[in-house]
């Protein structure tokens, strides 16, 4: 399957998306939506996409002008993908994929790493999410925004010690909830 750049330097380039996978890619509408609330935040930025699919959310990071994208993925067929689409848009450059498993990794990461914006979208019904933002509102750092994605069936918690709740956009069965550190 195919989709495409909604803005920035690549709108309107295709990349492939998993055919056969626990993915759960992100409608290009909600995509755009995402990046126009986040706006000229983008610019310059680094961005940190976990659970990253077919690495569509941090390719449309880069075509808005993030300075770099990281990307975590487990599923070896879709950090292939990512790979692809990355070759394939001319991004290579300006990312770095980490094929691991999100909550094993997350907080090494944010022990060495600072980044601006942090987008989270696991599996659906698997609590993730809650687990995700365990390990972030343990670093105590602040100055980033959190971006999760989540069905509005799921109870995530957002009631968090240095993470305040600023905004939520629902698109169907899909809810973007913005955080602030």
């Amino acid at each position: 399957m195919l989709m495409r750049i909604t803005g920035g330097e690549l709108k309107g380039r295709k990349i492939k998306t998993p055919s056969a996978s626990s993915s759960r890619p992100l409608l290009s509408r909600v995509r755009k939506s995402l990046f126009d609330v986040l706006g000229e935040r983008i610019e310059g930025s680094s961005f940190l996409d976990l659970y990253a699919g077919s690495g569509a959310v941090g390719i449309e990071a880069l075509s808005r002008g993030a300075r770099e994208a990281v990307l975590v993925e487990k599923d070896p067929r879709c950090v292939s993908l990512i790979k692809e689409n990355l070759t394939s848009v001319g991004l290579v450059s300006r990312f770095r994929i980490y094929p691991k498993n999100v909550l094993i990794v997350l907080g090494k990461l944010l022990e060495k790493e600072t980044f601006d914006i942090i987008f989270i979208a696991p599996p659906y019904y698997k609590g993730m999410q809650n687990q995700t933002l365990d390990i972030i509102e343990k670093k105590e750092i602040y100055g980033y925004t959190v971006i999760v994605q989540h069905s509005p069936k799921e109870k995530v918690n957002f009631t968090r010690k240095n993470l305040d709740l600023r905004k939520q956009r629902e698109y169907g069965d899909t809810i973007l909830t913005f955080l602030e550190a």
